[in-house]
């Protein structure tokens, strides 16, 4: 078995075979039909055989995670908790410091971030021209937002960010940057990004939609000055079925402030008269 092979789980060769829907063919126009050539990844991937076949397995098994004390429900806990774990590690989060938060996508991600910081009426989110609006509207319902403008091939002009995150120091909250655009393609370099958030006083947040499913990413420790203090990504653009997704960063971050849910869960004690 080749090493390709032996990281996919499967023989390299019947990848086509792996991908679900791929032989289905679809109407055309005067009720011909038509094989499908599935152009749209950057939306959405399709889902992978083997991991549905582990989604239907696991069915048999589902119960309450933390919500119960049968085996059932251990057993989907630990699941659970274990998922966290394995999703932190897969972009280099700091496990002892980092927390990883499962969302419907990365939209709702960026969502939680922006609703989780407490702003100023000072406070400023510098982003950028390449953005897709689930990493700009955001920002832009609760302060301040200034972009960092692209050149006539869609790059970053990084030299003007810097400008901009001097000029506004140090009221400058957040970077909330792409890792990979959704249009060209372009990759930003976001541990160089990073220390230069860092360097006028500024987080980092890492939209990886984009970047996560084609390349290796490292969010890198906490000591570290390119250090990647938030990062979202969707997982039904890593062939995973169903909506989902993460936000991943400092614990400690997000334990401030009231829920953003009230129910169960989210309180130690209720009363008639006390929450």
């Amino acid at each position: 078995m080749t090493k390709m092979s032996q990281q996919l789980g499967f023989p390299y060769r019947s990848f086509r075979r792996q991908v679900i829907g791929v032989e289905h063919r679809v109407p055309t126009r005067r009720s011909r039909q038509s094989a499908y050539v599935y152009f749209d990844n950057a939306a959405s991937t399709p889902a992978l055989q083997p991991i549905v076949d582990q989604m239907l397995d696991y069915l048999g098994w589902y119960s309450g995670v933390h919500r119960g004390t049968g085996y059932k429900s251990w057993f989907s806990s630990r699941l659970y908790d274990e998922s966290h774990r394995i999703i932190g590690s897969f972009v280099g989060a700091d496990l002892d410091r980092d927390t990883v938060i499962l969302t419907k996508n990365t939209t709702e991600a960026i969502n939680k971030l922006a609703h989780r910081f407490p702003w100023n009426a000072d406070d400023l989110v510098i982003t950028t021209e390449m953005e897709h609006h689930s990493n700009d509207l955001p920002w832009r319902l609760r302060t301040r937002v200034e972009y960092a403008p692209v050149d006539e091939t869609g790059l970053l002009q990084i030299d003007v960010l810097e400008k901009i995150l001097k000029a506004n120091y140090p009221h400058t909250r957040l970077l909330a940057v792409c890792g990979a655009s959704n249009v060209t393609g372009h990759l930003n370099d976001i541990h160089y990004l990073a220390a230069l958030a860092h360097e006028y006083g500024a987080l980092i947040l890492v939209d990886g939609a984009q970047l996560v499913p084609h390349v290796p990413v490292n969010m890198k420790a906490h000591h570290d000055p390119e250090h990647i203090d938030f990062l979202a990504f969707s997982g039904h653009k890593i062939y995973a079925p169903f909506g989902c997704g993460a936000l991943i960063g400092p614990r400690q971050f997000f334990q401030q402030g009231p829920p953003e849910y009230a129910g169960g869960g989210t309180v130690s004690l209720v009363t008639r008269e006390k929450i």
